[in-house]
């Protein structure tokens, strides 16, 4: 006899985030976290490149629009395909993820997932009253990943 009350029945299946990838992505052994704004400076995917290089890792992106944890909405196509390019002008393997509902999450997750050696996030100026009200994703991931995390201006 099937119980359907005590495990959800999923009629649909999950949609992949990842938006773009290099081929060998999911052989690499070593891995950085890129947490990508797309209004970041370009300081911030270079500091994630050279990280990259250092540890002879691959680059596992979230592109997202704002950081906040009420609202995190994915970034556009075009600014998907421009940061691919980049990526891969730096001949890294890379995989570029549409943010999820929960951008600081998906941020840990990835990195727990893959062992991550490093995360590298955005940071935004606010004030405290912002950030008590919206609450900052950065904030949590500082707070709860278990690699170390590089924040770049």
């Amino acid at each position: 006899m099937t119980d359907f009350y005590s495990a959800p029945q999923h009629r649909f299946p999950v949609p992949s985030l990842r938006v773009a990838a290099s081929a060998d992505i999911d052989d690499a052994q070593n891995t950085i976290i890129l947490a990508y704004r797309s209004e970041s400076s370009t300081a911030l995917l270079e500091q994630a490149i050279a990280a990259a290089r250092r540890e002879n890792a691959a680059v596992r992106v979230v592109h997202f629009e704002s950081d906040t944890t009420t609202a995190p909405s994915a970034g556009a196509l075009s600014q998907t395909k421009e940061l691919a390019d980049w990526l891969a002008e730096a001949d890294l393997e890379f995989e570029i993820q549409r943010a999820d509902s929960d951008v600081a999450s998906q941020i840990i997750d990835l990195a727990e997932e893959w062992q991550a050696r490093l995360i590298v996030i955005p940071s935004k100026r606010r004030s405290p009253v912002v950030k008590l009200l919206l609450g900052s994703s950065t904030q949590r991931v500082i707070l709860e990943a278990e690699c170390p995390v590089l924040i770049v201006k």
